[in-house]
């Protein structure tokens, strides 16, 4: 009977996702990207909403998706102007010699399919790329078909949607960073990365 059930949604959802439909991460302020560091003294957040990047995916076939995440480092802040000075310099992460971070996948594993409306969740493998470091890392992924609705068109846009959700640890050191010691940017090595995008087909 489940098994059933898949087959009619995405029986039904075929013209809505078709066979290498690509997303697009949308610049619309609503998509946005974290980091958090528990130093000793204290937490620091800093969030960006300037993500783009694209996702081509199959419905029936999972495994064949790809994505390509871009996070512009540069309009990362932390809420104090003095510290996202020093985050942006080249002491830390050097956002005028490298401006972005990205995340590209090479291979996508867990559920074999996705029906509309039904959260699954997904193992990315692939390259990310910080401060001209490049490492395969693989991260967990929560993912959601949105189809197009009078709810999606007046609160998102126009369009067939994919939400994502990826959440991954990282070691500064491990991407050529400096931990910084001043107070003023007092971080720890291990830092916590969250990216949280919609992808909209039109």
């Amino acid at each position: 009977m489940k098994k059933a059930l898949l087959a009619a949604l995405l029986l039904s959802a075929a013209p809505l996702f078709a066979d290498g439909r690509t997303y697009t991460i949308t610049d619309d302020g609503k998509n946005y990207a974290t980091f958090q560091s528990e130093a000793t003294l204290e937490t620091i957040n800093g969030t960006t909403t300037k993500i783009s990047g694209t996702i081509t995916a199959d419905p029936a076939n999972a495994g064949a998706s790809t994505t390509t995440i871009i996070v512009d480092l540069s309009a990362l802040d932390t809420h104090i102007a003095m510290r996202n000075e020093h985050m942006r310099s080249e002491k830390f992460l050097n956002t005028e010699k490298f401006p972005t971070a990205t995340f590209k996948t090479v291979s996508v594993t867990g559920a074999k399919s996705v029906a509309p409306n039904q959260p699954v969740e997904l193992q990315l493998t692939g390259d990310f790329t910080l401060h001209g470091v490049t490492k395969r890392i693989t991260v967990p992924a929560h993912v959601v078909l949105i189809p197009e609705s009078d709810l999606t068109k007046s609160s998102r846009g126009p369009g067939d949607w994919i939400h994502g959700t990826v959440t991954f640890p990282i070691k500064l050191t491990d991407y050529s960073i400096a931990v910084p010691e001043k107070l003023v940017m007092k971080l720890s090595n291990d830092v916590n990365v969250k990216v949280d995008f919609f992808a909209v087909a039109k």
